[in-house]
């Protein structure tokens, strides 16, 4: 069975006929009709788009953050260094002197066993 060029032509401008009717004959929706959203509202405040942030832990209360500070404050001064107190600072070099004179001694009860050892 063979077709001819002419039917192929009506068949196809029938189509096309049909289908604009069709898209004429269609009712056009207002857009984003079926939003429960509205149109833009001036308020007359700058606009925020996220709801406001949430701590993620409770907050410290002013007590806890005394008892925070004050704990802060005596480690550090647990771990001040010497030259923060004079006192601290001569005891620990008199501590420095005494090591020293120790480890002279003991270096020459070595070397002196060490020498008299037969190799």
């Amino acid at each position: 069975m063979s077709i001819s060029v002419k039917n192929i032509m009506r068949l196809s401008g029938g189509a096309i006929l049909i289908a604009s009717l069709g898209a004429c004959a269609s009712q056009q929706t207002a857009p984003m009709s079926n939003s429960p959203l509205t149109g833009p509202v001036n308020t007359g405040t700058y606009p925020h788009f996220t709801p406001d942030p949430k701590g993620e832990t409770t907050q410290f209360t002013p007590e806890e953050k005394d008892a925070l500070r004050s704990r802060i404050s005596v480690a550090k001064s647990g771990q001040a260094g010497p030259s923060s107190d004079p006192a601290v600072a001569a005891r620990r070099q008199a501590e420095l002197q005494l090591l020293k004179k120790q480890q002279e001694a003991d270096l020459k009860e070595i070397e002196g066993k060490s020498s008299s050892t037969p190799q």
